[in-house]
């Protein structure tokens, strides 16, 4: 693989994500995301996985240039994609713990969310920036980790919270120093090992279904606006404007 590596200590899986310079998702890195986690389902050796990246961000949402291309067209087959390699993570058979060491922005803040357990730097950030670039998607997610009126006021102006602030809203477990993160990760995992293995997973199948069975459907949703939008003048300049980092002049059309 390009982008992601595995490996397994002591039957823990550790995932890495290394697409620098700030981890941007592109198709690549979706397709083996996805795999990757399909593949955890069959390995008998794995219990537990922790999910980090390599740099300064965790994931830093969409390669821009990718989701500029976009047409409705292409839009529904992208959507698929996304929600295909993000499920994998939510479907895993064993808990997934994120290590969030950055800022997990987009799709990023997606896979983060998806992980059964969150810890996280003193210099990571949760956001859903993408009404900034005249997009609709994500939200659901948001909803793992924080009440409405967050997910609301994230989702509406596209600001990113710290991560002492998404701890206060229940959605991460502990907040630690940089050179912390990973040593936190291997003890919360360890913790997890000390159960019955089918105890576990089968705690994970049941917290799933019985918490959130429309999580899919709800990105169904956000997509359908999102394909509304792409033909506007509005989500041209909110895309041209982000990228060419200046503020937008946005027309209502």
């Amino acid at each position: 693989m390009e982008f992601v590596t595995f490996e397994v200590q002591d039957n823990i899986g550790i995932v890495t994500v290394n697409r620098p310079p700030v981890n941007a998702i592109n198709a690549q890195l979706y397709k083996e995301m996805g795999t990757l986690f399909k593949s955890i389902n069959g390995m008998e050796d794995v219990k537990v996985v922790i999910l980090r990246a390599e740099g300064k961000q965790f994931m830093a949402g969409n390669d821009l240039n990718e989701l500029k291309a976009l047409t409705k067209g292409t839009l529904l087959d992208y959507r698929d994609l996304v929600k295909s390699s993000v499920g994998a993570v939510y479907d895993c058979k064993v808990p997934v713990i994120a290590a969030v060491n950055g800022a997990a922005l987009g799709a990023g803040f997606c896979y983060a969310a998806t992980c059964d357990i969150i810890v996280a730097s003193e210099k990571a950030s949760f956001g859903i920036p993408e009404a900034k670039i005249g997009f609709i998607s994500a939200g659901g997610f948001v909803s793992l980790l924080a009440p409405t009126k967050v997910v609301n006021y994230m989702a509406l102006t596209g600001n990113a919270l710290k991560a002492e602030e998404m701890a206060k809203h229940g959605g991460i477990y502990k907040v630690v120093p940089g050179e912390q993160l990973m040593e936190t990760a291997m003890e919360v995992a360890k913790k997890l090992l000390a159960n019955s293995p089918l105890v576990v997973q089968g705690w994970k199948r049941a917290l799933h279904i019985n918490a959130d069975a429309r999580l899919s459907d709800q990105y169904d949703v956000e997509f359908a606006f999102s394909g509304d939008l792409l033909d506007t003048h509005d989500y041209e300049e909110a895309m041209s404007a982000f990228l060419e980092k200046r503020k937008p002049v946005y027309t209502g059309k």
